[in-house]
């Protein structure tokens, strides 16, 4: 059984979630529900949990505070929140899970199964560290790829355009390329705001990179790392508006 820690200060979210852990009998073990980060900085250390559910706003303080003050982080953590998208976001660009209050059955349903394929605490220090500069504002954002033996960070900056392969992405950097196991449309969505624009319904490209553009009956821009990516008739004018 999973030892299980819930810190959060609202009553009726903790028992929320103590529900729904009762609908996963011999799956985890509660060992305490704590209401403030002062408590939960002295309990946790002593009680060694594998797993955190773990809320942002707790009285003055938050659950960022709570992960920067503790010292060693040598369990899972699993955010709970109340809709904040700018903090969701840099969950999202950090691979960390969250479920969003007030919690639904099949969503804490869902972030169970992930949690059992994957109870390995030894990459969540530095996924918690990339969440860290992902929440700084103005900071440059840096991206957490899933892979088969853990994971892989890389600088939003240094990515030159991503292909979709039906439900995989494949992702071109500088030094090469790599596959995830996400659709196109979850980092079209996430990475709007970075100088990202879908050219195509299959392409996704990084403005920065673009060197050469290729008007014609089948428009293209060339990349920094010499791709060609084709740009659909129904995107080409939005796309120019980048470069007018």
């Amino acid at each position: 059984m999973i030892k299980t820690i819930i810190i959060d200060d609202e009553t009726h979210c903790s028992d929320r979630v103590l529900s729904l852990i009762e609908r996963h009998p011999n799956t985890f073990n509660v060992l305490a529900v704590i209401d403030n980060v002062d408590e939960a900085l002295r309990l946790v250390p002593q009680l060694q949990p594998e797993l955190v559910f773990l809320d942002i706003k707790i009285h003055d303080k938050t659950g960022f505070d709570f992960l920067q003050e503790v010292g060693s982080i040598n369990f899972k953590v699993i955010f709970t929140t109340a809709f904040d998208n700018f903090a969701i976001k840099a969950f999202k660009f950090s691979a960390i899970d969250y479920l969003l209050k007030p919690i639904d059955t099949d969503d804490f349903d869902a972030a169970v199964s992930r949690l059992k394929d994957n109870l390995s605490k030894q990459n969540m220090e530095q996924q918690l560290q990339n969440l860290f500069k992902n929440l700084k504002p103005n900071q440059k954002k840096v991206i957490t790829i899933p892979s088969l033996t853990g994971f892989e960070t890389l600088k939003v900056e240094d990515i030159i355009h991503l292909e979709a392969d039906t439900s995989y992405t494949h992702i071109f950097t500088k030094k090469g390329k790599t596959m995830v196991s996400k659709p196109i449309k979850f980092y079209e969505d996430l990475l709007a705001e970075n100088s990202f624009f879908k050219t195509h319904k299959s392409h996704l490209i990084n403005i920065d990179h673009v060197k050469k553009y290729y008007r014609g009956k089948q428009s293209y821009v060339l990349m920094s790392n010499d791709a060609k990516v084709p740009i659909s008739v129904r995107r080409k004018d939005e796309f120019l508006k980048h470069f007018t």
